[in-house]
């Protein structure tokens, strides 16, 4: 075929705050009512702590009703069309955006054992609208269950159970586990069984941080250096915790990590703290969980988000992850991905590589992650899909 399958592994959905209503509890109807214009108030207030008021506010009137796909189907699938995708992985929203469920269960959900039952009613209710959502175009969609994994795992087995019988295609979990035991401890075990054996993978997406001091000066350059630590965690009590040594089944993606240098460091840093050395010995039987290199779990068990690839960043950071691990992403709706200048952005980041590594980033290492239906999705893509000769840099280039 002459054009390529895309599908993003970077998409955001979610309602309009108010429009949640409708999806939570009636015990939750009260709280919601009072609360639900002064979560919308902490968003824009958040907006201008973060300095992006003004650049939001400059995107949101650029891109007109194309925002709406948030939540609008018909809309969504303009947009998908018009960027060559075929089919996304749908994460909800986060703080800066204005489409995030209610009582923080976001993008960038902190632990919060005073907010857990309130935290757990959001997901819930974020879940139940993804799964209409997903069952009205179910090839294109592969919508993720929010998952507040950390405070009841009879709740978090009885959620996952319930997202996999309404056709939700994963689930997100919280990267943070401050005050809550790590994904390392042997309790979580039964979750990764489950997920393993409904081959939903699990994942976790950048966005949630310590809290900041926001009135001083700095806070910002801090977070964009520490962002991709704290949602990369996990990743190494899963390695060192013997997770994918006990499960070798489970998939496990960790997305927009916000630069692709990140990932071969990670990589790099594990098998050093894996070896017996000098300098470590004396920590004890650090490894005793593994019979493999951390790089070596990694290249089976993890999949790497890569949102709106970099354009300046050198194209050996790909292979130095592996081609095989990489998932390319949109970002769609938010204003750092790459719509509405997909065509464009497409080309500077990966134009020139060899054709079938292209098309395995795009799309069909996505196929190896989730329960999709490829023929429906290579329907879509000969018809709306980038073509080949798109990403052909000529030699003079």
């Amino acid at each position: 075929m002459d054009r390529y399958l895309v599908i993003s592994s970077d998409g955001h959905a979610g309602l309009p705050p108010e429009r949640y209503r409708d999806y939570l509890e009636a015990r939750h109807h009260a709280l919601f009512d009072e609360t639900v214009q002064k979560e919308i108030k902490a968003r824009e207030e958040h907006e201008k702590r973060f300095l992006i008021d003004d650049f939001n506010t400059k995107w949101r009137a650029r891109v007109g009703d194309g925002l709406e796909g948030a939540w609008d189907g018909t809309i969504r699938n303009r947009v998908m069309d018009g960027d060559g995708v075929a089919a996304e992985v749908l994460f909800p929203d986060g703080i800066t955006e204005r489409n995030a469920p209610p009582f923080g269960a976001d993008i960038g959900l902190r632990p919060n054992a005073e907010r857990a039952e309130l935290q757990w009613a959001g997901a819930r209710a974020h879940n139940r609208w993804l799964a209409e959502f997903c069952r009205d175009d179910p090839h294109r969609r592969i919508g993720l269950a929010v998952i507040p994994a950390l405070y009841d795992l009879d709740e978090t087995m009885k959620e996952i159970r319930w997202a996999a019988d309404n056709g939700l295609k994963g689930v997100f979990f919280p990267a943070l586990t401050d005050g809550y035991d790590m994904y390392n401890h042997t309790k979580y075990h039964k979750v990764w069984a489950m997920l393993q054996e409904a081959n939903l993978p699990l994942h976790f997406h950048s966005g949630a941080a310590p809290a900041y001091d926001t009135t001083q000066p700095g806070w910002i350059g801090t977070y964009l250096c520490e962002f991709a630590f704290w949602m990369t965690r996990p990743l190494w009590g899963l390695t060192f915790g013997g997770v994918f040594e006990e499960f070798p089944r489970l998939k496990v993606c960790f997305t927009e990590a916000g630069g692709e240098f990140w990932f071969p460091w990670i990589k790099q840093l594990m098998d050093i703290r894996a070896s017996a050395k000098h300098t470590s010995g004396k920590l004890g039987d650090y490894y005793a969980n593994m019979s493999m290199k951390p790089s070596e779990y990694f290249a089976r068990n993890v999949w790497i988000g890569c949102s709106a690839l970099p354009d300046e960043e050198t194209t050996q950071s790909y292979y130095d992850i592996g081609i095989d691990r990489i998932l390319w992403g949109t970002d769609y709706p938010h204003p750092e991905g790459t719509w509405p200048n997909t065509a464009e952005k497409m080309f500077d980041s990966l134009g020139g590589l060899p054709e079938d590594d292209i098309q395995r980033m795009l799309g069909t290492n996505a196929l190896e992650v989730y329960d999709l239906d490829e023929k429906a999705l290579w329907d879509i893509a000969a018809r709306i899909g980038p073509k080949r000769e798109s990403l052909v840099k000529q030699a003079a280039e």
